[in-house]
């Protein structure tokens, strides 16, 4: 059954339409209103209708609305045994997620009043302690669905209460006290049509069981005196008027900007871009990032551009953050850098005027086990500083029962085994490896990996994220258009691993178990034919710059920052022998940015873990000769290739505008990868253009060193690694046409479109020179064309440039050909003609 009584009610030989109804069962994940998929599409997809039903369930870890957006694919994202590390993450002493997943800052709801199916759902992650101080719940089975209705108190006494609040009145919102609302307050109290509770089977581990997963569902009726507009979202439990408290602390949480509510809204919208503003605290980027986002929301709220006033929401393409800064390498400011971060962004998003939908990108991302390198530990030993004194100084800390001494006994035996970035284990956050197939069967595809065998994490970037805006990845409809936000940095703790901003791995990866999550996603805007944006950070057609599409770069192992780049950075004296490249490689541009470049666009698959569990060995790693590796570059594109309702994709990550239209027939990758010698080298060089992985390539040929000798670095083991890649790729594309397939839409076109950064750090110009950095604002309209599209789809593009002090030029504004094949450098492309590369 369908986790919302989401019931398949189809006539096997004609339509597949939704019986969810507005009534006592919560609603369907498919919209009913929505044009049903005839027999002859179902067979498409060679899924028959009660197939679709059972595919599209929702699983007990989901919260799926009654219009198929995955709000929550994961509600334990926040839950603290699934963020354990070492720093903390709570900003001024509040931890901004902790039982109220959703709406979040970065993952808002949006609510059209004059909509009769619309719900605002609210999802509460709560213990029994902080319900059995209001009496407890009740819960009984609901007819037809996985979930069960709950009762609890809810007067305006006693309950758990929540308030939309203007705001004007965001003292309330923040309030440590139960507030009031009505008359004479900004705050607006909303009581659930319905309450209901996520399954908890048998199988469910219980870890996951110490908290319920609990959805608030508001109607149309309890939404009718909440005018349009703009709302933080408080969560109060209380008794009596009073705030219940649990281990003494009181139970109340509050998100920014959580809601929008429309009187009305068109399926002809507009939406502000923004992407890349990797907000920095420390000594170089502070004025070339933070103070750019400062900038960028000051000007939304005081333009009167009506292009950005009519935008109904912002999207985001990654890199929010920038996890330190260039000179940021001693061990206090790498170790608090995150949370530090996230303080000065929340700080500014939350005054923007309309709401922000959040995309992870690798910067987002970085791990620090708590290797210091050694460079920074002997400068830090100078002034009598060090990590245990950093530790020490933000307790407490959200590791459980944190022991300095065995923190210590694991970096000591990492370090002797050569694993600074830790000990390889199959976790991208949390504490479970999980496997998508598996998960069929439910729990069954979560295995639990004990903290002991676990690496200590002094921070992970996605931690903070999950604490702070909300889930990694998810997705939310308007009017017809479907967003798909991926994560698409999903690469182990471990791949992840570095010291401050800097590591090996900058490229994408996407696991098995979101790839099959993506499925469903399209899936269900197939049988509502939604129309579908993705939104991504990396590339998955690969290369490097734009250029050389299909070759992914290796997952290598973080062996620390060498001794003459350290000395470089702290010591803000440029050494050109820094950047220098092995002797071998070809020649190239290379400048201190080398450093920290990080354009890498895709990743090999990881060769210990990227496999079904039936795949692997006695030791959990994969066995080679049981299958091929789960190349996740190449799994992506096959399904925007196959997937009519995607037309366009979002990216970020390379600091430029480019536009790229694919039509049907056009290659997206090659069919062959080269290994000619050439190519060989070529590949090889791109291996090395960062130095950190350069220093990483040497240590693995030669030993431990603790500085980086270019000489040093030889070319066979990596031109091998590059020839081996060639043929696993060639295996991966085999039997694929690599091109986009129209289905019975008619002609379909794909088109990749890259924003630019927000930040300092654009790599175009216009107007002779000028920086290109800034926003785009979207509009998605419909238009008359040889396609014969009716749906609303990103037609035109409004750039806006950053020229200082808050003040931003308007570049130019183009209009979107989807109807015939442009490429990124075309002279006909309209952005090629605005900007300069």
């Amino acid at each position: 059954m369908l986790g919302r009584s989401l019931l398949a009610c189809a006539a096997l030989s004609a339509l597949l339409v939704a019986c969810g109804s507005d009534g006592s069962d919560g609603g369907s994940a498919t919209d009913p209103s929505a044009p049903a998929m005839s027999a002859d599409e179902v067979a498409d997809g060679e899924l028959s209708p009660a197939e679709i039903a059972k595919k599209l369930e929702e699983k007990p870890w989901e919260v799926v609305s009654n219009k198929g957006e995955t709000y929550v694919p994961n509600v334990f994202y926040a839950d603290a045994s699934q963020n354990e590390q070492i720093m903390p993450y709570a900003i001024g002493g509040h931890v901004m997620i902790d039982r109220l997943i959703y709406p979040t800052l970065g993952n808002p709801n949006l609510y059209v009043k004059k909509d009769a199916t619309e719900e605002f759902v609210s999802v509460l992650r709560i213990e029994d302690a902080a319900l059995d101080a209001i009496g407890g719940l009740e819960a009984e089975a609901l007819a037809g669905s996985s979930l069960k209705r709950v009762t609890l108190p809810n007067d305006a006494k006693t309950g758990i209460a929540f308030f939309l609040v203007k705001r004007a009145g965001r003292e309330q919102a923040e309030s440590k006290v139960a507030i009031s609302s009505g008359t004479g307050t900004d705050a607006i109290r909303v009581y659930p049509n319905d309450v209901l509770m996520n399954a908890e089977p048998a199988d469910m581990p219980a870890v996951l069981k110490k908290r319920h997963t609990l959805r608030f569902v508001f109607k149309q009726g309890a939404m009718q005196r909440v005018p349009a507009g703009l709302y933080d979202l408080r969560m109060e439990v209380r008794k009596d008027n009073k705030l219940v408290t649990v281990g003494s602390q009181p139970v109340y949480e509050y998100q920014y900007n959580a809601v929008r509510v429309f009187d009305d809204a068109e399926d002809e919208h507009s939406v502000i871009n923004i992407t890349d503003t990797q907000v920095s605290v420390g000594d170089l980027y502070n004025n070339k990032t933070k103070d750019k986002l400062d900038e960028l929301v000051y000007f939304l709220n005081t333009t009167n551009d009506p292009a950005v006033l009519n935008a109904s929401f912002i999207t985001f393409n990654g890199d929010l953050h920038n996890g330190g800064s260039p000179g940021t390498l001693r061990q206090r400011p790498v170790a608090t850098t995150y949370q530090n971060e996230a303080k000065a962004i929340v700080d500014l998003l939350k005054y923007l005027p309309i709401p922000i939908f959040l995309t992870t990108g690798n910067h987002d991302g970085y791990v620090a086990t708590g290797h210091v390198p050694s460079a920074v530990k002997a400068v830090d030993t100078l002034v009598i500083e060090s990590l245990k004194e950093v530790i020490k100084d933000n307790a407490p800390n959200p590791w459980p029962n944190f022991d300095q001494s065995a923190f210590e006994s694991y970096l000591a035996k990492t370090a002797a085994s050569d694993k600074l970035g830790g000990e390889h284990r199959d976790i991208f956050t949390g504490g479970f490896a999980r496997n998508a197939k598996a998960e069929a069967e439910g729990f069954a595809g979560w295995k639990e990996v004990p903290r002991a065998d676990r690496n200590y994490i002094l921070y992970d970037g996605f931690y903070q994220w999950q604490k702070t805006y909300g889930p990694l990845f998810y997705s939310h409809k308007f009017g017809k258009s479907a967003y798909v936000s991926l994560n698409s940095y999903e690469l182990r703790q471990h791949r992840r691993s570095g010291w401050g901003m800097y590591t090996v791995n900058y490229g994408g990866s996407m696991n098995d178990v979101q790839m099959d999550w993506l499925d469903r996603e399209l899936l269900r805007a197939k049988q509502d034919n939604s129309d579908v944006i993705i939104l991504a950070h990396h590339d998955p057609r690969g290369g490097h710059k734009g250029k050389d599409f299909g070759y992914y770069f290796e997952q290598l192992e973080y062996r620390s920052v060498f001794q003459s780049a350290v000395n470089y950075l702290v010591g803000k004296v440029w050494n050109p022998l820094v950047c220098t490249l092995p002797d071998w490689a070809l020649s190239t541009e290379q400048t201190e940015s080398c450093a920290h470049d990080g354009l890498q666009e895709w990743m090999r698959p990881d060769a210990e873990f990227d496999c079904d569990w039936d795949q692997r060995g006695a030791d959990f790693t994969c066995d080679p000769a049981k299958g091929e590796p789960f190349s996740s570059g190449v799994e992506l594109l096959k399904r925007l290739a196959s997937s009519p309702q995607v037309r366009t994709v979002l990216l970020g990550h390379t600091h430029y505008n480019s536009l790229e239209v694919i039509q049907e027939g056009d290659e997206l990758i090659p069919g062959k990868f080269p290994v000619d010698a050439a190519s060989t080298q070529k590949f090889a060089t791109l291996e090395v253009l960062n130095p950190v992985r350069g220093y990483s390539q040497a240590q693995t040929t030669n030993g431990a060193s603790e500085d980086y000798d270019n000489h040093a670095v030889p070319m066979n083991p990596i031109a091998d690694s590059v020839k081996s890649f060639g043929k696993q790729y060639d295996k991966s594309v085999a039997g694929w046409s690599r091109h986009t397939a129209s289905g019975k839409l008619g002609p379909r076109e794909l088109v990749f479109f890259r924003l630019v950064s927000a930040s300092d750090l654009a790599n175009q110009t216009y107007s002779g020179g000028k920086s290109s950095m800034g926003f785009t604002v979207l509009t998605l309209e419909t238009k008359s064309d040889k396609r014969g599209v009716t749906l609303p789809q990103i037609n035109r593009a409004k750039f806006f440039a950053n020229i200082g002090q808050s003040r931003f030029d308007v570049v130019g504004e183009i209009e979107i050909n989807r109807a015939e094949a442009i490429g990124a450098h075309d002279p006909k492309n309209p952005v090629e003609k605005l900007f300069d590369w």
